[in-house]
């Protein structure tokens, strides 16, 4: 899970997707890796980048940077996305965002009250792999 933030409000074209408006604050996304972690997150870290996933499109605009990244050993993002999708501190951002290889209405999520997010990632087994300085990257 990448938690992001949002300094100002931004709109920007994400693929087939189309024109995406992005409120400041803070979001989550959920993704998966499939067995190669540290090379997909030193892949979102980086500015410079081709665009493949829909993430990209967000995580290569200044406005934007990763805050903190929580892993688990389950596999368990859809499943995960189901709950962000059902929960009211949550908010869907556009349907099909990171989930055009599965069935979920979204991966990515706006986060209404960041501290109950944490909560549910902790109870759903996650734990912070890193956590960035408030400061811009």
């Amino acid at each position: 899970m990448l938690i992001i933030f949002v300094s100002k409000d931004l709109e920007t074209m994400v693929g087939r997707l189309g024109r995406i408006y992005f409120k400041k604050g803070n979001y989550i996304y959920i993704g998966s890796a499939k067995g190669c972690l540290e090379a997909r997150l030193r892949r979102h870290l980086r500015r410079s980048k081709k665009i493949y996933w829909y993430i990209d499109y967000l995580l290569k605009n200044d406005k934007v940077r990763i805050s903190q990244i929580w892993v688990t050993d389950k596999s368990i993002e859809c499943k995960t996305a189901d709950v962000f999708n059902q929960e009211p501190a949550c908010e869907l951002v556009k349907k099909g965002f990171g989930s055009s290889d599965c069935k979920c209405l979204s991966h990515l999520f706006y986060l209404k009250d960041r501290e109950r997010t944490e909560k549910i990632l902790e109870k759903k087994g996650f734990c912070i792999y890193y956590s960035f300085s408030n400061s811009f990257i």
